[in-house]
């Protein structure tokens, strides 16, 4: 006469199963983490160039300059940024010039702790409406 409840066969067989799909789980778990790590610091760094290119291009045209690198303030501190602007060509704006023309190219890169780098480009023009 059999009475309810698992015999130790039974019990051993539930538990190798269990450890199984646990260690499973948890694999996937730490083959996550580092990506989850890295697309934080890639968030924090977007989220700085667009700062940064905005600080940039709301400068007066003569005022746009290229910067040299420089740390973000606390609490980021420990990343960095640096801008660079060229005079653009006025038949094709993507290629720089030394000559002095309307339109200026604005590369600006940000790089930190676990991101390499990342950059944005635009284009700053002189707006010279008819008068």
């Amino acid at each position: 006469m059999r009475k309810g409840g698992f015999t130790l066969v039974e019990l051993l067989i539930a538990v190798g199963i269990m450890g199984i799909a646990f260690y499973a789980l948890i694999s996937v778990f730490f083959s996550l983490a580092p990506r989850d790590i890295n697309a934080r610091s890639l968030t924090i760094g977007a989220h700085l160039l667009n700062e940064k290119i905005d600080e940039a291009t709301v400068l007066p045209f003569n005022a746009l300059a290229s910067q040299g690198v420089a740390a973000f303030p606390a609490p980021f501190d420990n990343y960095y940024n640096q801008v660079v602007v060229n005079y653009a060509a006025t038949a094709e704006p993507d290629n720089t010039t030394e000559t002095i023309t309307n339109y200026k190219k604005v590369k600006v890169t940000v790089w930190g702790p676990e991101l390499n780098s990342i950059e944005a480009n635009t284009l700053a023009t002189t707006y010279e409406g008819k008068k």
